[in-house]
């Protein structure tokens, strides 16, 4: 049985995710490695389904990517239209993080 049998949804979602936003970068698997830090097949190895990420590892692509890690796992998270609105929620204070979220339940009920 292959490894990629057994993993959970999310890993692959993330696989195909981080494929994607290098690809959008026009940065081959090899330079968003080695500007992580990590070996040059590193992330390859991983979007293949031949090894697994360390979070610490997973962290640091997605600085070189410039994608929130939040996203990573969701589908279709390479959108420019999610990494920016997903910035934008991280900078939000407690408070206007609760405001919003009222605005979009109302939104969202209409």
């Amino acid at each position: 049985m292959a490894e990629q049998d057994n993993v959970d949804p999310r890993i692959q979602i993330a696989r195909e995710n981080l494929r994607m936003l290098a690809a959008k970068r026009r940065l081959n698997l090899s330079v968003v490695s080695r500007q992580a830090g990590m070996s040059r097949n590193g992330l390859g190895q991983f979007i293949n389904g031949r090894t697994t990420l360390s979070y610490s590892n997973m962290l640091k692509v997605c600085d070189v990517l410039s994608v929130p890690i939040a996203l990573v796992h969701q589908p279709e998270a390479y959108s420019d239209q999610k990494i920016e609105a997903a910035r934008l929620v991280e900078r939000l204070s407690n408070e206007s993080a609760a405001t919003l979220q009222e605005i979009l339940l109302n939104v969202a009920k209409s």
